[in-house]
């Protein structure tokens, strides 16, 4: 734990933990070490999303690259910047799929509620009411603020 860039790292692992306990999912992510995402622009979490129960792959992917405005802008520059992108066509293939198979996929859902954010709210007290509504089939969306 001398060396800051490691601390730093873990210690953003650990709240990235605690927001998935807080919102129920953390039974959904592994963590893969080992996982590069090709690019010398990225500075910190890369991840990639998979559909269980579909051979296609990641269906997203992305991370944390600070490193790629200064590309644009100037050497040394630094701006926080998280991003990812969405294979579009292999989630209309699984969805295709999964249609054929259960007409019922092909509706529109009506939402409940939203959850705004409004005074001191601490984020991980509103992800648990998030999780604790999905919980019981109440649907929720959160604002951008969320």
């Amino acid at each position: 734990m001398s060396n800051e860039r490691a601390k730093t790292g873990i210690e953003d692992i650990a709240l990235l933990l605690d927001y998935l306990e807080a919102m129920n999912v953390l039974q959904h992510v592994s963590f893969d070490l080992s996982l590069a995402r090709g690019l010398d622009y990225y500075t910190g979490v890369i991840y990639e999303a998979t559909l269980v129960g579909a051979d296609l792959g990641s269906i997203s992917g992305g991370g944390r690259y600070d490193n790629l405005v200064g590309m644009f802008e100037g050497k040394g520059k630094q701006m926080p910047c998280v991003g990812f992108s969405v294979g579009i066509e292999r989630v209309f293939t699984i969805l295709e799929a999964r249609a054929k198979e259960n007409a019922d996929l092909a509706r529109v859902v009506d939402i409940h509620a939203i959850i705004v954010p409004a005074g001191d709210i601490d984020i991980k007290e509103r992800m648990k009411l998030a999780a604790e509504l999905w919980s019981k089939d109440i649907r929720v969306c959160a604002h951008p603020g969320f």
